[in-house]
């Protein structure tokens, strides 16, 4: 492993005079107007910004395949890593496919293994739509056993098309990272993709894990207004023990017995522990909005289904922070629910009757927040995808936006504050003919 260096390369801070489109690169204060795919873009070169600042000489390295929602992500990284040529090293390489992409991430994690390596680390990118999550598995399986740099990290960006709109199937990408011991980062809006995207490589460097971002269409395609500065995020690093001395990543390509199976125990026994710690320090996931000791209710949503929450709870007559409080109604938004700290939610838990798990497709979060609770005495209520009684509640299909979960938040709160504390259903909308193609 090469030595940190200690030659900081100032960073320039460029003055904003005129607006111009590669202001959401080259800036490093201010604000700019930009996609969720032209925010992922921005990721490595802010990192390489904020390690010149600490003293770091490291490189970047991107690869993947393109697909809707991240059908544009390819040209965004080549367009970022050109605008830093000559002050950045960021190579761009086009995957031919998604596993020969994943598995070059991989090899950028390996650099540092070669004595005749320029950089203290390589930061890695992989990204492609839920299917080529699919086909890469066995790369990607590799290459996370094979574990990250602590001054390098990878990244794995997954688009997920859970309503299928430019897809040949409604995807959701959740099952798979979790068996891929991929950590997962929830997005809430475009800001927080950039900002979950440095997240996700602190925590890499720490855990020797690939961290995933998994973007749905919604963000990937939506705009916003961003916050640009290289110190903006500020990971709480903390010191992790094995045998109670300081533990580090080590990269290891040897995958043959017995080396694999000891890498197999530090993957389950330790790095995914790790990555838990690192979400705990971070509070990745946390309680917004919280009533205290008159809390009843318990709403839980990861990224942005948790914004398509307040969406339906403000058509409901919730409509601000005391609105919710005051109907006792707690509510979490996690942004990293795998893997997951049980602290957390037994914390979040405490003193409630009823708790409503609101996730798109399989219900992932539910399962975790069960397990987390799992033999504690204060076990309340918890409803998602079936309700108390067993009935279908929060749909199993489609994109969960507010529309759909309208009546089934309003099903379960007015059990608890009645009909008229929330305001009726809007009508619904007529039967569209179906027309044949």
């Amino acid at each position: 492993m090469s030595q940190v260096t200690s030659h900081a390369t100032p960073v320039t801070i460029r003055p904003k005079s005129s607006f111009q489109l590669t202001d959401r690169i080259n800036l490093d204060t201010g604000t700019v107007f930009a996609s969720g795919v032209q925010a992922i873009a921005r990721i490595l070169v802010e990192q390489l910004r904020v390690d010149r600042i600490n003293g770091l000489r490291t490189a970047a390295f991107a690869s993947g395949y393109p697909g809707s929602p991240l059908a544009s992500l390819d040209r965004e990284l080549a367009t970022a890593a050109k605008l830093v040529t000559g002050e950045l090293p960021f190579v761009f390489q086009p995957g031919l496919n998604e596993e020969l992409a994943a598995t070059a991430v991989m090899g950028s994690q390996l650099a540092q293994s070669h004595g005749e390596a320029q950089y203290d680390g390589v930061i890695g990118l992989w990204f492609a739509k839920a299917p080529g999550l699919d086909r890469a598995c066995d790369a990607i399986r590799h290459a996370n056993m094979v574990g990250t740099h602590p001054l390098g990290g990878a990244l794995l960006v997954v688009g997920d098309d859970p309503a299928a709109k430019s897809s040949t199937l409604p995807s959701s990408s959740d099952a798979t990272l979790i068996d891929l011991h991929v950590p997962m980062l929830c997005p809430v809006d475009v800001q927080d993709a950039l900002d979950l995207g440095r997240h996700g490589i602190a925590m890499s460097r720490m855990s020797g894990l690939w961290s995933g971002l998994k973007v749905v269409t919604a963000i990937a395609d939506g705009t916003a207004t961003i916050s640009l500065d290289p110190m903006r995020v500020r990971p709480t690093v903390p010191e992790w023990l094995v045998d109670g001395k300081p533990w580090k990543p080590t990269p290891n390509a040897r995958m043959v017995p017995p080396y694999n199976l000891t890498m197999e125990k530090e993957m389950v026994e330790v790095r995914i522990e790790a990555a838990k710690a690192y979400g705990a320090a971070n509070e990745l996931n946390r309680v917004t909005i919280d009533p205290g000791s008159s809390a009843r209710i318990g709403i839980a949503a990861c990224g942005y289904t948790a914004s398509e929450v307040r969406e339906a709870l403000g058509r409901l007559g919730l409509r601000s922070e005391s609105d919710i409080a005051g109907a006792g109604i707690r509510l979490m938004v996690l942004r990293m629910p795998y893997p997951l700290e049980s602290s957390v939610i037994k914390r979040f838990c405490h003193g409630l009757e009823e708790v409503i798990v609101v996730e798109d497709k399989n219900p992932m979060l539910e399962w975790l927040v069960k397990d987390a609770l799992w033999g504690s005495a204060e076990r309340p209520n918890i409803v998602g995808k079936n309700d108390l009684d067993g009935t279908p509640l929060f749909p199993r299909a489609g994109h969960l936006d507010a529309d759909e979960i309208l009546a089934p938040l309003r099903r379960r709160l007015r059990v608890h504050l009645g009909d008229d504390r929330l305001a009726p259903l809007p009508p619904a909308p007529r039967e569209r003919i179906a027309l044949e193609v």
